[in-house]
């Protein structure tokens, strides 16, 4: 019975040690309380390029053969919208993420924003297409659209 209950006071002190490293430990977002849209939209870098919104939308912009830039547009496919990208065969799509924004513990269906990092692989006039809709439902002519000219030299 002794051993039992040395055993248990063991595994307890332990597990009270473990526990209080646990709590020690800062968090990776200490002293950063604000998250949310304005951390994901990053200045330009080599390896991302200049940042395109939906303010840039109708606009061109120029870029070296093999240089890239990051579109990010505002989405929330919790209601089931999200956006369709197309790009003409010059440009190539490096990568395609959605960062959902903070949510409120009590919220759902938060928006976000989807970021692509896209790459200009052959010199000319290229294009990016992107609509805003339900993939399920048929286009109506009356969905949001985003284009861009993209003129790679």
């Amino acid at each position: 019975m002794k051993i039992m209950l040395k055993l248990i006071v063991m595994l307890s002190v332990i597990a009270a040690v473990v526990f209080a490293a646990g709590c020690a430990e800062e968090p990776e977002n200490a002293g950063n309380e604000t998250q949310g849209v304005s951390e994901q939209i990053s200045p330009a870098t080599p390896e991302t390029g200049q940042v395109i919104t939906e303010a840039d939308n109708g606009t061109s912009i120029s870029l070296k053969n093999g240089e890239n830039f990051t579109l990010q547009l505002r989405e929330n496919p919790s209601t089931g919208y999200s956006w369709e990208l197309n790009v003409t065969e010059g440009l190539s799509v490096l990568s395609d993420e959605y960062i959902q924004d903070e949510a409120a513990e009590d919220k759902v269906g938060v928006p976000g924003t989807h970021s692509w990092i896209i790459q200009a692989v052959d010199q000319g006039s290229q294009q990016v297409n992107g609509i805003y809709k339900r993939s399920w439902e048929n286009t109506t002519g009356t969905e949001d659209n985003f284009t861009l000219a993209v003129e790679v030299i």
